[in-house]
C-alpha cells in the first residue's frame, strides 16, 4: 500500500508559512509601520529601502526631506529598537531617490517564505523481526491447513513472530 502524503503536505505547507510569517524574523518589514514611526506626512515623502547588517537605508523624495530625517535619525533608531531585546538598526543612511509605488521588502528572510515547500517527510522503516525456525507444533499446525496459499502465508507469519519460551 502506497502512502499518499500529498494531502497532508498541502495543508502543512500553508500553515507553516502562516506561522513563520507572523514571526518577527520573517516579517516583510521588521521596522514596523513606517507611517506610525515617522508620521503620515513624512511617510508620504520617505520610505525604508533596505535593512542589512543593522543598517537601514531610507529613500527621501528630495533634499529637504533628507535633511529633515537626518535631524531625526537617532530618535528614529531608538523608536525602531525600543520594543526589541536586541537592536535591529544601529545606523541609518538617507538617500535622495525616487520613491517606489509600494514598500520594498526589507527582510531577506521574508523572501525565503515563498521558497518554502512542504516536503515529504523521510520514511522510517521498522526493522524486520528476525526469522526463526518453526517449532514442531507450529509445523504440525501448518500442515493441517487445507489451502496451500494459507499454509504458505501462515508459515511466513509464524517465522516472524518471536517464539515464546
Amino acid at each position: 500500500m502506497k502512502r499518499n502524503d500529498k494531502g497532508s503536505n498541502s495543508k502543512v505547507g500553508p500553515l507553516l508559512k502562516q506561522v513563520l510569517g507572523q514571526h518577527a524574523a520573517f516579517a516583510a518589514n521588521p521596522v514596523g509601520d513606517w507611517a506610525e514611526l515617522v508620521g503620515e506626512q513624512v511617510a508620504r515623502y520617505t520610505i525604508p529601502k533596505s535593512l542589512k547588517n543593522k543598517v537601514l537605508v531610507i529613500a527621501a523624495h528630495d533634499s529637504v526631506w533628507k535633511h529633515h530625517l537626518e535631524q531625526f535619525k537617532e530618535v528614529l533608531a531608538e523608536k525602531i529598537n525600543a520594543k526589541r531585546s536586541e537592536p535591529i538598526v544601529e545606523q541609518i543612511v538617507i538617500k535622495v531617490a525616487e520613491l517606489p509605488a509600494t514598500a520594498p521588502v526589507l527582510n531577506s528572510a521574508y523572501a525565503n517564505l515563498d521558497k518554502l515547500k512542504a516536503g515529504r517527510p523521510g520514511l522510517r522503516r521498522k526493522p524486520k523481526a528476525p526469522v526463526r525456525k518453526l517449532t514442531p507444533e507450529e509445523q504440525k499446525l501448518i500442515k493441517s491447513l487445507p489451502d496451500p496459499d494459507l499454509r504458505e502465508l501462515g508459515k511466513r507469519l509464524l517465522k516472524r513472530v518471536p517464539a515464546q519460551d
